[in-house]
């Protein structure tokens, strides 16, 4: 249950956010996974924030906290891994309006049993070779904390939510958000 309070300079009510935890947040977040095909892996380097897209590997509900993404050997990604860059992933699905933010840590793995276990045919597209190629490996992600914002009534409970903004001039709630905590 949310509880809600009144922003005395906006005069807007804002939602207190969930705090799922362990076993809880891991549900939340196999469910939301099974809604994405990409993240957003970004890194913050000295300063310097980057982010790119990356394939979600493996199935959502065997999500126990970590996530596994195949890359080239020589991006920059690994490079600023390599140097220590903090690691985040954002996943959006408009469709079905959810987002989930991941905080953790990322670092190369060379596996080639984990590598065989991941592997999909549409990885030709950009390693021809498949799992021959001498620079194809994986970044394994471990996530620590999280974000979430859900409708799960998708496009219809933000309709409604909106109907009813406009009938009553005050803000609606269209969905869920909360706070994750892994460990």
């Amino acid at each position: 249950m949310t509880s809600s309070r009144i922003d005395a300079a906006t005069h807007r009510t804002t939602e207190k956010p969930q705090l799922l935890a362990g076993d809880d947040a891991l549900e939340k977040i196999r469910a939301l996974l099974g809604e994405f095909r990409t993240a957003m892996l970004t890194t913050v380097e000295a300063g310097i924030i980057r982010t790119r897209p990356m394939g979600v590997q493996g199935k959502a509900e065997d999500f126990a906290g970590t996530l596994w993404f195949f890359t080239d050997d020589r991006s920059h990604a690994l490079q600023e891994l390599e140097h220590g860059a903090r690691s985040s992933l954002i996943f959006q699905s408009d469709a079905k309006n959810a987002y989930l933010q991941l905080e953790g840590r990322a670092a190369e793995v060379r596996d080639r049993e984990k590598m065989q276990e991941l592997y999909t045919p549409l990885l030709k597209t950009w390693f021809p070779e498949g799992l021959d190629d001498p620079h194809l490996t994986l970044i394994r992600f471990d996530a620590d904390s999280g974000h979430f914002w859900d409708s799960p009534g998708g496009m219809f409970q933000v309709l409604g939510a909106f109907a009813k903004a406009l009938v009553t001039h005050e803000p609606a709630q269209g969905g869920e958000k909360g706070d994750l905590e892994l460990h």
